[in-house]
């Protein structure tokens, strides 16, 4: 695999989560750690077979139809309000979003929500089924659950609902909102109308020209998407990355006292370049600021091994170059 995020993911949230109450933090990054397979109850359901590639086991998750979706549509308050009392929603990104609540004992519970996420390990060791679909769960010792359902098999999509409970088995809450949250996309639930500018709609592995892709890193490199909104393209000692999301914006644009700015055919971009054993050089970019100090940017990173000696940064400068043509404007 091009990426040793699932690893480190895995590490940060053990890490991250050691004496920390889980459900007044912030949702962790989706990890691999090993399910508690005990804890975990089968739900009945017919199993889809006979998928074609590239399509999803129900048309309503379509990867075009999941980005159009707002998460925060998909917590359904009557569903939360049978585990306690819900608190206000709180989105992150394109496809996440929580809500800090409280149980039905006034103890914290925290219920969040991803879609279009990248599953292939999931996938490879679901062994359930939830909603009828298939399904796979994580538990982290006595504080998360992690209730996934595989919406698509090749490549392997699906949705995580992620529970943050230290009171009890938090796999139970995430079971039943995750049986809500595949009921509600089948509805077609949450389905907004962004912008024109908008980058929610964009798949960013088909937005760069074929052209641009072999400038970069060769005709023979291989693609990988990862979710809803990030792609990237691997040679052997060269990688780039396209990430698009939603996120703080600062006002001043100052993401990193060390950034410079860049000319992006009259778009200013922000580069930063980092050393290290795998070194790198990412140039991003506001695509547009939508309310307060939230908006949305566009990031494409160039990586390799040390020993590959290549400019990062020039490479990066030029997909960027590559990208900002292909976007609308609003």
């Amino acid at each position: 695999m091009p990426r040793l995020v699932t690893v480190l993911c895995a590490f940060l949230l053990v890490s991250a989560c050691a004496g920390t109450d889980l459900a007044k933090h912030k949702p962790y990054p989706r990890s691999t750690i090993q399910a508690n397979a005990e804890n975990a109850t089968e739900t009945t359901g017919a199993q889809p077979t006979n998928v074609p590639d590239g399509q999803p086991v129900d048309p309503a998750f379509a990867a075009d139809k999941l980005r159009l979706i707002d998460p925060c549509k998909l917590l359904d308050r009557k569903v939360l309000e049978t585990l306690g009392t819900p608190g206000e929603v709180s989105p992150t990104g394109f496809s996440r979003c929580s809500n800090f609540m409280k149980d039905q004992n006034g103890k914290d519970l925290a219920v969040t929500v991803e879609i279009g996420q990248t599953m292939t390990t999931e996938l490879k060791n679901a062994d359930k089924r939830l909603a009828g679909l298939k399904s796979y769960e994580q538990t982290l010792d006595t504080s998360a659950c992690f209730v996934s359902v595989i919406t698509q098999e090749k490549p392997a999509l699906g949705l995580t609902v992620q529970i943050g409970y230290k009171h009890g088995d938090g796999c139970v809450p995430g079971r039943k909102v995750a049986e809500s949250v595949v009921e509600l996309l089948k509805d077609r639930v949450g389905v907004k109308s962004p912008p024109k500018d908008s980058l929610v709609t964009l798949d960013p592995c088909v937005l760069v020209d074929k052209g641009v892709v072999e400038a970069a890193v060769g005709a023979t490199s291989r693609v990988y998407p990862y979710g809803l909104h990030n792609c990237s393209w691997v040679a052997d000692g060269k990688e780039v990355t396209v990430d698009m999301r939603s996120t703080f914006v600062p006002a001043d644009r100052k993401f990193d006292a060390k950034q410079v700015e860049v000319d992006l055919g009259g778009v200013t971009g922000y580069q930063l370049e980092n050393s290290g054993a795998y070194p790198s050089c990412a140039v991003r970019w506001v695509q547009r600021l939508n309310t307060g100090e939230e908006g949305e940017i566009v990031e494409v990173k160039a990586s390799g091994p040390k020993k590959s000696e290549f400019d990062r940064c020039v490479t990066a400068v030029a997909f960027a170059k590559g990208i900002v043509p292909k976007i609308p404007k609003g």
